[in-house]
């Protein structure tokens, strides 16, 4: 099984802690190779709009050098785990940055085909405050990628760090986990686009089949070089370009 983890933190916390209790989960009796981004170390400078991806391609991106490995790593792996503390009831900065420069790779613009057949994760703690919030405005922007189905494992941990983790919220974290790996392997072994990505795959193609798509040709040519303006659809093809 291969795994991208993209932690929205530089530190080591308990968001960090949670993240490897599931990797070590998901590893039990299995051989797993992982890449692991820490932001904002490993991650691009802010997006200033210049729109380069959008109308002329993402390596013209000014930040392309950091985005692009991110990238490949997501479309090399299996599974996606994307995670981040709980900051103001939102996904750390760095990581909202990263994705801002995921905008092209969405399905109304260039999405990658691989993401169809990929099972994403999304972990977030908090001290105190919900973290519901945090994993799914991460999750949402997996889907908008194209990835059919996101794992959401949010944790009040009512701690500050991990050597303050009672007893009882270890035991919640290993019960969390446990169940999320579960799933993940679960959906793993039969990965399958969710009617939700196809509906929104075939919304989008309509659009890029149609004449109004000449206002972006960098967009309209990517549908037709995959064949997707016809019949050819990326939850079949396992050859699909990326």
């Amino acid at each position: 099984m291969k795994i991208t983890v993209i932690h929205g933190q530089g530190h080591k916390g308990v968001t960090y802690a949670l993240t490897h209790a599931l990797l070590d989960r998901l590893a039990e009796g299995r051989e797993c190779s992982v890449r692991e981004f820490f932001l904002p170390k490993d991650g691009p400078g802010f997006c200033v709009g210049c729109n380069n991806c959008f109308l002329k391609g993402e390596e013209y991106c000014p930040a392309a050098e950091k985005v692009r490995p991110v990238a490949e790593a997501m479309d090399w792996a299996d599974v996606i785990l994307l995670d981040s503390p709980n900051y103001v009831l939102e996904m750390s900065g760095s990581m909202k940055n990263l994705l801002d420069h995921f905008a092209y790779r969405w399905v109304t613009h260039r999405p990658s085909g691989a993401m169809y057949r990929k099972v994403g994760v999304a972990l977030s703690s908090s001290a105190g405050a919900p973290a519901t919030g945090v994993v799914k405005s991460m999750a949402r922007q997996l889907k908008w990628m194209g990835c059919p189905k996101v794992y959401l494992v949010p944790f009040i941990c009512n701690a500050l760090g991990v050597n303050d983790l009672s007893d009882k919220k270890r035991a919640e974290m290993a019960r969390r986990t446990e169940r999320a790996a579960r799933r993940v392997l679960k959906r793993a072994e039969k990965p399958r686009a969710s009617l939700r990505a196809k509906l929104f795959f075939m919304i989008f193609r309509k659009m890029q089949s149609a004449p109004a798509a000449a206002w972006n040709p960098k967009d309209r040519d990517w549908w037709a070089e995959q064949g997707w303006t016809k019949g050819a659809r990326p939850w079949k093809d396992a050859a699909t370009k990326t």
